[in-house]
């Protein structure tokens, strides 16, 4: 398995434990992140702070990988399903794609369609 691979999968490992301590150490100071329903986040502690918000909204989550590849190198194409539970019991499920971008051992840009 890449670099690329094994680092995209901690980052899925680490969000479904809610872990934003280990996910801080995927990223560096210019990562960036988008999101259709979030919009564009610059920088770590924005992405934290904005991940510690999403995952606070919900009693339990996790993202499932469906799939995923290397569609070049570094670059990573994940195929997710996500199912949650808000903080009113309410349930969400829905699937996704996700584009994330490694440079240097660490995620440079993550991309999320739907």
């Amino acid at each position: 398995m890449s670099t690329a691979l094994e680092l995209v999968q901690r980052y899925f490992d680490y969000s479904n434990q809610s872990d934003m301590t280990r996910i801080a150490t995927l990223l560096s100071e210019s990562s960036t992140y988008y999101s259709v329903n979030l919009g564009f986040f610059t920088g770590k502690t924005a992405i934290i702070a904005m991940q510690t918000a999403f995952h606070d909204q919900y009693q339990t989550l996790k993202w499932t990988i469906e799939h995923i590849t290397e569609i070049k190198p570094d670059v990573v194409k994940v195929v997710f399903s996500f199912d949650g539970t808000l903080q009113d019991g309410s349930q969400q499920q829905r699937q996704g794609h996700e584009y994330i971008l490694v440079y240097a051992a660490q995620i440079q840009h993550i991309s999320v369609d739907r």
